[in-house]
Formats: structure tokens, C-alpha cells, sequence
């Protein structure tokens, strides 16, 4: 395991605050929903939310530890609508608050610093709000709602069998974070309560916020075609800096402006829109 230098601390210590914040959210979803599969969910999110970017080799930054409480409120956001189909106003609240933190992590990796690690620490969280909040609409709309979630892992999983995109850098672009910042409001609406009073409602956001993902996605990966050149000899045996390149959703384009365009780390505002 790699260690980690964050302002002179121990791997251990510097750990401390990020396991206690998800332990704490994982203590809490166990209360609302005490049964053994809500811990086994929890520890699932855990694992695709913060992976390996605990284990990391960069610093940990105050933007990073924003980022970790996003993951915990979505893991009791999850506690709070597994028995439920649709989303209390509880809910709601707390998976609002998550969104608006997404804004926030950005402003204080702005101010404070930020890491590319710490870009696909956000970028997997992002990823996760909208995996989480696609899978929680199927019950009420149909298995197609759960596409925007998985856009994400099918762009990665893409990539990794087309080289040439891993050496591109998808240009900056004010409609991709438009998009990207628009799905977790439109999927939170579709299954609020208004949206369940409301049928055309909860549709209607659902199916917006998919068919600008797949404009997003599609836009991008005819840039990436289009741009992709001749794979360098090796290459393709160098995924992590060729990944570190890849960047097609803005993660590095404009994380590296500072974990800073936050705002464009989304799931869907990086890796594909």
C-alpha cells in the first residue's frame, strides 16, 4: 500500500477523519435500517465511492474531507429510501444537501488546493450520486431510468478497450457542466414526492436527464474518435498515466484548474459528458 504525506501525518492519521465520517454514516444507515443487507450495502458504496482514493499517495485535502461527507450523506440517503419507492422529503434533504456539498468541495478545493487524486475522489462520488439515485428510480419507472447511472462505468470500461481515447483530453465545455450539474437535480425530482403525485412530471426529468447524457456522452466520444491518433508503442501498457490523461469528462481538464471546476467532476461531467 502506498503511503501517504498530508501535512507531515501518518497514513493512519491521516485516514482517521474520512473512516469515522463514513463510519459514522454507516452507523447511522444501520439505525434507519437495521438489517445486515443495509451494512452490506453501505460497505458496497463505501467501497465504489472512496476505493482506492483513501490509499492514495497524494495529500489529502479539506476538499477531499467535503467530498467524504458527500459519500456519507448519500449512504444514508440510500438507508432512507431502500423500503420506500420514491423519496421522502427526508430524503430529499438530505440527498439536496449532497448535491449542494458538490458545489462547495469545489469552492474549497479552489481556495485550498486540490490533487488530481482528489479529482477521482470526487469524480467516483459523483459517479455514485447518480448510480444510487437511477437504481432508486426503477421501482417507480421502469429499469430504463437506471441508464444515466451506468454511463459513467460503461465510458470508463470503454476506454480501457480503446486506447486512443486515453491519450486525449476532452476540450472544456460550459454544456457538459451544465449537463453534468443538471442530473442529480433532475433524478432527485423524478422521484420526490411531487414527481409521484405527478406522473408526467417524474417522467418528464427522467427522460430529460438521459437523453442529455446520451447528447453528452455522444458528443464526446465522436470528439475522442475523431481525434484519436495512432497508439504509442507501450501505451496501452501504462493505464494509470494513460488514464490520468484520458480526462474526457473534464476531471483533469479542469480539476487541475483546481479540483477547482468541481463542478465538472461529475460523473457524467467527466468521463463522458
Amino acid at each position: 500500500m502506498r503511503t501517504s504525506h498530508s501535512s507531515g501525518k501518518s497514513p493512519g492519521l491521516r485516514l482517521l477523519t474520512p473512516l469515522a465520517l463514513l463510519g459514522a454514516a454507516t452507523l447511522i444507515s444501520a439505525v434507519l435500517q437495521p438489517q445486515w443487507s443495509t451494512v452490506l450495502i453501505m460497505l458496497a458504496l463505501f467501497g465504489l465511492g472512496a476505493g482506492r482514493s483513501l490509499f492514495r499517495a497524494e495529500r489529502w485535502r479539506p476538499a477531499d474531507d467535503v467530498t467524504t461527507v458527500r459519500l456519507g450523506l448519500i449512504m444514508v440517503f440510500t438507508a432512507l429510501i431502500i423500503r420506500d419507492d420514491g423519496f421522502s422529503w427526508t430524503a430529499i434533504v438530505v440527498g439536496g444537501l449532497a448535491l449542494i456539498l458538490d458545489a462547495c468541495d469545489g469552492y474549497v478545493a479552489r481556495r485550498t488546493g486540490a490533487t488530481s487524486a482528489g479529482a477521482d475522489f470526487d469524480e467516483s462520488v459523483d459517479a455514485l450520486v447518480v448510480l444510487v439515485l437511477s437504481v432508486a428510480l426503477v421501482p417507480i419507472w421502469g429499469w430504463w431510468v437506471v441508464l444515466p447511472g451506468t454511463f459513467y462505468y460503461l465510458f470508463r470500461g470503454a476506454a480501457l478497450l480503446r486506447p486512443a481515447w486515453r491519450q486525449q483530453q476532452l476540450p472544456p465545455s460550459v454544456l457538459r457542466k451544465t449537463i453534468a450539474a443538471s442530473q442529480g437535480i433532475l433524478l432527485l425530482i423524478a422521484g420526490s414526492p411531487v414527481a409521484l403525485a405527478n406522473p408526467s412530471l417524474g417522467i418528464m426529468s427522467a427522460v430529460i436527464a438521459l437523453a442529455a447524457l446520451i447528447f453528452s456522452f455522444g458528443r464526446d466520444i465522436l470528439w475522442l474518435e475523431r481525434h484519436a491518433g495512432p497508439q504509442i508503442p507501450g501505451g496501452s501498457n501504462r493505464y494509470a498515466d494513460d488514464f490520468a490523461r484520458l480526462q474526457p469528462a473534464s476531471q483533469k481538464a479542469e480539476a487541475v484548474s483546481g479540483n477547482a471546476e468541481d463542478s465538472e467532476r461529475l460523473p457524467v461531467r467527466r468521463l463522458g459528458p
